[in-house]
């Protein structure tokens, strides 16, 4: 699966890497031909992330439905159908040549080929719409080639399509037949060269769009940052989406395959295509939430100006900043608590496995005791030694064993031939009846095999006790007579000791409980003797049982707790309890202190962001202030060429901002008006003083060199980026709503609104003003003036604006100048 894993891996990294791109692209410019390339790069995602993912995670192939496993890939053919259908030249559409006929030609007996191996709806459906796309691309580009004396641009997604398509075809083809070696194989040369030319998709429609769409050279500075951001965020929801789903496949895989619930891990592909889907509809959501989002953020910008922007652009940032700390300590925190959960788990399993260990070893001790005393004692009654050698050896032993091993080794006794011998000296009671013990039945019933017989209670010392006994060679042949039993005490302090220091981390207690319940020894000593039912329920028997060895949660006393279990002997279970609160106490510390840390960090960054965001402002405050009074002093400048206009441009600019400010312009549009009329006239400095300032009349040569002014003006500003309208106003401040005005006679409102308003503040000015062929207009006329040329010379809609201020007289002092 190399090969295949090789191949996949480098067509899901085009697929993103080209999803990205066009994302990028469509950011920018907002094209509609980019839609249709992220289209077509999200339906070959849903095939190519599920497809990949699988067989990363399985090793083998999707077990899957035809429908399934080329849905993505028959939409993405479409869809690459439809970018190069509707980024098409117009004189392409209708032009016919007979090579571009020779798709079906070459197709057609593929098709049949394809057709023999099965999937007939498939093949049919892949090559027709695959030999329509190659049509379309062979039409425009014989079309270019015919026409390239027009100079238009090369229709570089048609061949770049083309060559996709040829390739795809190459991979389709070499899949059915078989190849000596992978190196030989054109499927892996086919699948990388169709993956990486299907990157470069994106700048087909770039050029597509080159002429019909701004560039970032036309941008401001505010959209740009917001492009930016918009950017960066769809990275990170695009990789960060794709890891998330990976990450799940595995968990959903680890989970299904662990609990049984499915006969075949193939099944796990459906769920991997549904999260491919639901991966797809999200990116989807938040692209067009982004565009929106985007769109909207530049309409304000543009409407409430470069304050409201900088704020919008801080919070902006502010948020997505505040969004991607929260999904790092999130994720940080989750890894945290996992491998704290994974380490605590393991303290507890290793602690409950070393003190099971020790208990083990401490009982084999006892066991081997026993077993060898046993196996004496069975061979010397197989030679019909004496009872009284017997005895005296039991006692020997008995001896022997208290002084190699502790007092805990109580002593060492057997019932031979119907007689009961104790190595310790004890003489049992005349009504004592050793075939009524219980060591004797277990003993008994295990045949042979060393037994530990269930704890008790030793009346004399209140100490549990367990015997371990082992039946040996009876004496006898009959049936019913007494069996020969060895069998020796162990009292358990040693494991109580043991059991009080059973704890994790110092958190926690211990308990030793035998497979009926009986507790051997517990934390809680009061408890020694019990049977956990009693104390606790037969629900946790039955769990400790069913689980034998591994961990247990469940509510114990009212708290959630965790339970580590590990057998003795296959008889005993060694558990160690805690509290899941007392058990991630530090680590749940640990998580605190991280969430502290990020929220530290982000207001601290924060503060800094805050900051930053108000030195722009000051600087931005200051920026636009010198902007202004360069601005000022240039139209000064400007003004003071003319003897009779002194002080124009300032005034021209305060009416036009008073108009827009009645008209109901935001201030940010008001401040670009208000620059714009300032430089209306700055294209006069490419007139000669003498013209300007002649007192006869003017020559038609003088005249038509009075009117290259808004040419003059219109070159000069529109290296002005950020401010279009300056250019604007310089250049259509004198063309007419009629159309009879210069120097491109437009009409009505495809006037930009910006000149038609300094057109009106213009000729305001210009009749309240002493100019050197008359004096200035009284009110009345003025009003008059204006009222005839609404419709004619000026804008009906902000004539009636001006006409409104005469009347309030606000700002004008008409009375004053008209005197």
């Amino acid at each position: 699966m190399a090969f295949e894993n090789f191949e996949n891996i480098v067509s899901l990294l085009c697929t993103i890497v080209g999803l990205l791109y066009c994302v990028f692209k469509y950011v920018e410019t907002h094209g509609k031909g980019f839609r249709f390339i992220i289209a077509f790069f999200l339906a070959n995602f849903l095939s190519e992330y599920y497809w990949t993912v699988y067989e990363l995670i399985s090793n083998s192939y999707p077990d899957v439905s035809e429908f399934m496993a080329y849905l993505g890939w028959n939409i993405g053919f479409f869809c690459l159908m439809g970018a190069v259908f509707f980024m098409r030249r117009d004189g392409a559409k209708k032009y016919f040549h007979p090579l571009i006929l020779l798709p079906i030609l070459i197709n057609v007996p593929q098709l049949i080929l394809y057709c023999t191996f099965g999937g007939i709806v498939n093949n049919i459906w892949e090559v027709g719409v695959t030999t329509a796309t190659e049509i379309f691309c062979l039409q425009e580009l014989i079309y270019y080639f015919k026409n390239k004396e027009k100079k238009k641009n090369f229709p570089l997604l048609s061949l770049l399509a083309l060559i996709f398509l040829v390739a795809t075809y190459g991979k389709w083809t070499s899949s059915c037949f078989s190849f000596n070696s992978e190196f030989l194989n054109p499927y892996l040369y086919c699948t990388i060269i169709s993956s990486v030319v299907s990157i470069f998709f994106v700048n087909g429609a770039v050029r597509f769009h080159t002429t019909r769409e701004r560039t970032n050279e036309d941008k401001s500075t505010s959209e740009l940052r917001f492009q930016v951001l918009m950017e960066a965020l769809a990275t990170i929801i695009i990789i960060g989406g794709c890891a998330v789903g990976f990450f799940t496949a595995i968990s959903i895989k680890n989970s299904l395959s662990s609990n049984d619930l499915i006969k075949e891990e193939s099944q796990i592909a459906i769920y991997l295509f549904i999260i491919s889907a639901i991966l797809i509809a999200l990116i989807i959501v938040l692209l067009l939430f982004l565009t929106k989002r985007y769109q909207h953020l530049i309409e304000v910008t543009k409407k409430d100006g470069d304050k409201s922007s900088g704020k919008l652009n801080f919070f902006f940032t502010l948020g997505i900043t505040l969004a991607l700390m929260a999904f790092v300590a999130i994720y940080s925190n989750v890894s945290i608590y996992k491998a704290s959960v994974v380490s605590m788990y393991e303290d507890g399993d290793e602690a409950t496995e070393t003190t099971a260990t020790e208990l083990e070893n401490y009982l084999t001790v006892a066991v081997t005791t026993l077993r060898v005393t046993a196996d004496s004692v069975d061979l010397m009654v197989e030679k019909g030694e004496s009872k009284e050698d017997i005895l005296k050896y039991i006692v020997d032993q008995t001896t022997r064993q208290a002084e190699q091993f502790d007092d805990n080794f109580t002593g060492i006794y057997a019932l031979i031939d119907g007689e009961y011998m104790d190595g310790a000296g004890w003489t049992p009671p005349a009504d004592y009846d050793a075939l009524s013990r219980n060591w004797y039945k277990v003993a008994v019933e295990a045949n042979g095999e060393v037994v530990i017989v269930s704890p008790y209670i030793d009346m004399q010392t209140n100490s549990v006790v367990i015997t371990i006994g082992k039946k040996i060679t009876d004496s006898t042949t009959d049936p019913n007579g007494p069996k020969n039993v060895v069998c020796i005490d162990v009292i358990l302090n040693h494991i109580k000791d043991v059991t009080k220091n059973m704890e994790i981390a110092g958190k926690g207690y211990g308990m030793v409980i035998n497979s009926d319940g009986f507790i051997i020894a517990h934390n809680d000593e009061t408890l020694n003797g019990k049977n956990i039912v009693d104390v606790y329920d037969e629900e946790l028997l039955n769990k400790v049982i069913e689980t034998k060895n591994g961990r247990l949660s469940l509510s114990l006393n009212e708290a959630e707790s965790s339970l580590f279990i590990f057998p003795v002997m296959d008889q005993w279970y060694v558990i160690t309890v805690i509290e899941n609160t007392e058990l991630f106490e530090d680590t749940y510390l640990q998580l605190a202190i991280n969430v502290i840390i990020t929220l530290i960090t982000f207001g601290l960054i924060a503060f800094f962001y805050y900051i930053g965001y108000k030195n722009e402002q000051i600087y931005g405050k200051k920026v636009e202030e010198m902007n202004i009074q360069v601005v000022t002093a240039l139209a000064q400048a400007i003004d003071a060429k003319d003897n009779y206009t002194n002080g124009h441009s300032t005034r021209v600019a305060e009416y036009a901002k008073m108009i827009a400010r009645e008209a109901g312009y935001s201030k940010y549009d008001q401040d670009e008006i208000y620059m714009a009329g300032l430089l209306h006239d700055v294209g006069k400095i490419g007139i000669p003083d003498g013209v300007i300032n002649k007192t006869t009349a003017l020559t038609s040569e003088e005249f038509d060199l009075i009117r290259k002014h808004p040419l003059i003006g219109s070159s000069i500003l529109e290296e002005i980026k950020d401010r279009p309208k300056l250019a604007m106003g310089a250049r259509y401040h004198h063309e007419r709503y009629d159309g009879r005005g210069y120097p491109d006679g437009l009409k009505g409102e495809n006037i930009p609104d910006v000149a038609r308003i300094i057109a009106v503040a213009d000729a305001y000015d210009a009749m309240t003003s002493k100019r050197s062929y008359r004096d200035l207009l009284p009110r009345e006329k003025v009003i008059e003036e204006i009222k005839n040329g609404s419709g004619s010379q000026f804008d009906p809609g902000f004539a009636e604006v001006m006409l409104q201020l005469i009347e309030e007289d606000t700002g004008f002092s008409m009375q004053e100048k008209s005197k």
